[in-house]
């Protein structure tokens, strides 16, 4: 689950326009390669982008278009590596929407703020969630048989099926003798669980064979 508020100043945008800047940033944010579509199409369900003008912004620098976005997401989410890879691509969204598809590069006029909400501080269908976000988003991968090969130096996350550069993977968990590496922690918390559900599991299951970072 993900929100994105955006907030735009110094920019008169008609109904249509904040339409297509949420939907621009709803597409940057989906269109993983190497995911599954079920994974994508889940995903896309649970992220909301909002869009909206503020009736006063002050701030200081150059006259011109100013945006402040601020994603919240799980806590588990809230990552370097995830920062790292959803600033950018919140920015060339947006300035993909502008005359000049290069300012927000060199301006520093589109502000992203990445908020982690802590365990049980998000909910959906009534309740607080936890890993049942997770299983929400990847029901329809996890249902089926994927019969894809791994690329080299690659291995496919068995949660929500996304490709994991093997030589990066900080979260990785070893199960039955084989070394599975997921994209999140929270895509681990899953396969943990079921593990630990699992009563035919026994000695072979991931205890004391769990690594991460």
């Amino acid at each position: 689950m993900m929100t994105v508020e955006v907030s735009v100043a110094g920019r008169p945008m008609t109904v249509e326009q904040e339409h297509d800047l949420a939907d621009r940033l709803l597409r940057a944010l989906t269109e993983a390669e190497q995911t599954p579509e079920s994974t994508i199409e889940s995903a896309r369900e649970l992220i909301h982008v909002l869009v909206g003008r503020p009736r006063a912004w002050a701030t200081g620098g150059p006259a011109g278009p100013r945006y402040l976005v601020r994603v919240t997401v799980p806590g588990a989410w809230a990552t370097a590596e995830f920062a790292r890879t959803v600033v950018p691509l919140i920015t060339d969204a947006i300035a993909g929407t502008e005359p000049d598809p290069t300012r927000l590069r060199r301006e520093p006029h589109c502000v992203a703020q990445l908020i982690g909400l802590r365990e049980h501080h998000v909910g959906t269908l009534g309740r607080a969630t936890t890993s049942a976000l997770t299983r929400l988003m990847t029901g329809g991968y996890r249902g089926v048989d994927d019969e894809r090969t791994a690329p080299t130096g690659g291995a496919i996350d068995p949660v929500c099926g996304m490709v994991v550069d093997r030589a990066t993977a900080t979260i990785t968990l070893i199960h039955d003798g084989v070394q599975h590496a997921f994209c999140s922690a929270s895509c681990r918390k899953v396969v943990l669980e079921d593990v630990s559900m699992d009563p035919g599991a026994g000695s072979g299951g991931a205890s004391g064979a769990a690594q991460q970072g």
